[in-house]
């Protein structure tokens, strides 16, 4: 699950918008985000990058809270965050 790529799609007016990306490579990819963001020429504009952002932060800590479960569920000692009170 770790190594494999990752993709993000847009579909607006007409344009679908598809990034891939490899584990690790978030920077490079929001810096594309960026980039489209900031062309005249694209149809992508700073809001859907904002959304197409969140989404790879959503997944991130999606698979971070896995990771986090399976680590230390097999300790019996995991608690999701609002659990811990």
């Amino acid at each position: 699950m770790a190594n494999e790529p990752r993709q993000l799609t847009l579909i607006k007016k007409g344009h679908y918008h598809l990034f891939r990306y490899q584990p690790g490579d978030e920077a490079a990819l929001i810096q594309t985000l960026i980039e489209k963001a900031e062309d005249p020429k694209c149809s992508l504009d700073w809001f859907d990058a904002a959304v197409l952002a969140h989404q790879m932060g959503h997944r991130m800590a999606a698979e971070m809270q896995t990771l986090l479960k399976n680590k230390l569920g097999t300790a019996g000692g995991y608690k999701k965050a609002a659990d811990a009170t």
